[in-house]
């Protein structure tokens, strides 16, 4: 029997992706089944799918900006190694 711990982390991993899996199934399933009009379903559908857009839109702004001031960061602790 092999103590191999990659091979435990891997379970781990599939049982948390199907957990979560499992969760969002259910969500969508009561979000749809919920009573009210397929108007206000609509309407309520459309306003989730903007706000994904509108953070998908702003997500490769927010990724430079972050990825730039680690940049920064870095070069600065490379300068201030060499300075001492």
């Amino acid at each position: 029997m092999s103590n191999d711990n990659s091979s435990r982390g891997s379970g781990f991993g599939h049982f948390m992706l199907a957990l979560l899996g499992g969760a969002a199934a259910g969500a969508a399933v009561a979000y749809f089944t919920a009573p009210r009009s397929g108007v206000e379903s609509r309407r309520r559908i459309q306003a989730r799918v903007d706000g994904v857009r509108d953070t998908a839109d702003r997500l490769p702004l927010a990724l430079r900006k972050a990825t730039e001031a680690a940049r920064d960061a870095f070069e600065e602790s490379l300068r201030e190694g060499a300075d001492s």
